[in-house]
C-alpha cells in the first residue's frame, strides 16, 4: 500500500543540527522559556542560520513533532499494511501510534503542549497539524483501501480513523501523562492495541468478504 504520509524534504546537516538542538531545548525547558538564541547555541550554529532554515520557534516546534511522528509512521515494509488483512494491519498501525504516544519524548512533548497552549494558542494548531492529523491521515488512507477491497464496511472514514485512535489511546495515555504509570512495557501496549482492534473489527468488519468490485453491507453475513 502506498504510504500517504507527507514526506519531509531531506534535511541538510545544518537543519538536522537545528532540529536536534531545538528538541533538546524544548524537552529541557518547555516552549515559552526557549529562545531562538538558546536553540542556536544547542545546535552549534548562529541564530541567522536557524532563521535561514525555520521562520520561527513555532515552526521549529512543529518540525520537531513532525520528525518524531515520522520515526514511527513514515516507513512500513511491504505487506505490513495489507487491505485484505485488516486485523493485522490495524495492529501494526495501533502499535506504532501507541509506542509514539507513550515514548518518553512523546509524553514530554505532549506535556509541553498542555502546559503552553494557553499562552501560545497558535502552538495547538502547529502540534495538531504536525502530529495527530498526520497520523489520522495515515490511518484513514488505510481504511479507504480496506473498504475498496471489501474487507471493511463503513461510511465516514475520517470519523472511523478518529474512533480507532481513541480506542488505542484509551486511558493508558492519560495515566502516563499523570505519572500514574511508569514507562510502557510491550505487553501492556500489545494488550491495549489488541483490545482496540478487536472492538473496531466488531463494528466494521465485513463478515463475508465479497469480490473487490463489490462492497458489503455492515450487517451482511452476520446471521449466516
Amino acid at each position: 500500500m502506498e504510504n500517504t504520509l507527507r514526506k519531509e524534504a531531506p534535511l541538510n546537516s545544518k537543519a538536522e543540527s537545528i532540529l536536534t538542538g531545538a528538541k533538546r531545548a524544548f524537552l529541557a525547558a518547555g516552549f515559552g522559556a526557549v529562545s531562538m538564541d538558546t536553540i542556536a547555541r544547542e545546535a552549534g550554529v548562529s541564530k541567522a542560520t536557524v532563521y535561514a532554515h525555520f521562520a520561527g520557534k513555532e515552526e521549529l516546534f512543529g518540525a520537531v513533532i513532525g520528525r518524531e511522528c515520522e520515526r514511527y509512521f513514515a516507513q512500513f515494509s511491504e505487506g505490513e499494511l495489507d487491505p485484505r488483512d485488516v486485523r493485522a494491519s490495524l495492529t501494526v498501525l495501533g502499535r506504532r501510534f501507541l509506542e509514539l504516544l507513550l515514548s518518553p519524548d512523546g509524553i514530554a512533548l505532549y506535556r509541553i503542549i498542555l502546559g503552553e497552549v494557553t499562552r501560545f494558542p497558535g502552538l495547538g494548531e502547529v502540534f495538531w497539524s504536525a502530529g495527530p492529523e498526520r497520523q489520522r491521515l495515515q490511518i484513514e488512507f488505510y481504511l479507504k483501501s480496506a473498504i475498496a477491497t471489501g474487507t471493511l464496511a463503513l461510511g465516514d472514514t475520517r470519523l472511523a480513523a478518529e474512533q480507532f485512535v481513541s480506542l488505542v489511546r484509551s486511558d493508558i495515555h492519560v495515566r502516563h501523562l499523570l505519572r500514574l504509570e511508569a514507562n510502557a512495557d510491550q505487553r501492556g501496549i500489545s494488550a491495549a492495541v489488541e483490545a482496540a482492534v478487536a472492538t473496531f473489527m466488531r463494528g466494521f468488519e465485513c463478515q463475508t468478504a465479497p469480490p473487490v468490485a463489490f462492497a458489503c453491507h455492515p450487517d451482511e453475513g452476520r446471521d449466516r
